[in-house]
């Protein structure tokens, strides 16, 4: 009986430890997410989330197998933490096109409507290690693609100064932005590219011409496309504004508000 009894006993014990391993809140799994490339190896671990309850995020970088950088993940600019992004929160590039490797983290800063954070880390000789900028792109998000010279990574996203700011924030349409990493900061380089800022206007016109009457935020992601088009583009557009109000689809109110966000385009 007493055997039968320390049997049972034992039994119960442990399918309560088995259920508790269950039952274990999502703050307290261990997650991690690796990249690598030309001998260097990046990984980044966390706990809990992914989001705000995302805990003890770290990023640990070697080269060759050697540890040259393992420190916290800095949380400055985020909700409460910028937790991993939903899409590679980790990669290994070579942004400045030197042939070395660089670590770019894909993070998300929580709270509504917002907004996807880029970590770039690269070696720094002056201080022997790795220092770090970030960019804050906004709802747009970003996407490494490999469009520079020679194949040199670029970050291909939207901007957000069109984000909510002339018509509903679920209408809200925005051109295309895209930045290199150079010098140790991202650097705006749209310009360069006249025939990815000629495709990105065509599908945003479309989009427009198939709904013109509910169309603001497609329009106006087109006007911004084409005005990094140069002086004749930015008549047409002003034009092609001027022409839809007659018709009826454009408010003026509408066209001054578009008129002050160009403005500030350089």
């Amino acid at each position: 009986m007493l055997s039968l009894r320390k049997t049972i006993t034992t039994s119960f014990t442990a399918l309560a430890v088995m259920l508790a391993a269950v039952m274990l809140p999502a703050a307290a799994q261990a997650h991690s997410s690796t990249a690598s490339g030309g001998g260097l190896k990046a990984t980044l671990s966390y706990s809990g989330g992914p989001g705000i309850t995302t805990k003890d995020e770290r990023l640990a970088i070697t080269q060759n197998g050697k540890v040259v950088y393992n420190q916290p993940v800095p949380a400055a600019g985020c909700f409460k933490v910028c937790g991993p992004g939903d899409k590679q929160p980790v990669a290994v590039a070579d942004l400045y096109g030197d042939g070395g490797e660089d670590v770019v983290l894909n993070l998300f800063s929580g709270g509504a409507d917002c907004c996807t954070v880029a970590d770039v880390f690269v070696s720094s000789a002056a201080v022997q290690s790795y220092v770090l900028d970030t960019h804050n792109f906004g709802e747009a998000g970003f996407t490494l693609e490999n469009l520079g010279p020679k194949g040199r990574p670029l970050f291909v996203s939207a901007n957000n100064a069109f984000y909510c700011s002339i018509t509903d924030c679920a209408a809200s349409g925005l051109p295309l932005q895209i930045f290199e990493f150079e010098a140790e900061r991202f650097v705006d380089v749209t310009t360069r590219y006249p025939k990815l800022i000629a495709r990105d206007a065509a599908k945003w016109l479309a989009i427009y011409d198939r709904n013109p009457s509910q169309g603001q935020g497609a329009i106006a992601a087109w006007a911004g496309d084409d005005y990094l088009l140069g002086k004749t583009y930015q008549a047409t557009v002003n034009t092609v504004l001027q022409r839809q109000h007659a018709d009826h689809h454009l408010t003026l109110a509408f066209i001054k508000s578009l008129d002050k966000l160009l403005s500030k385009y350089p």
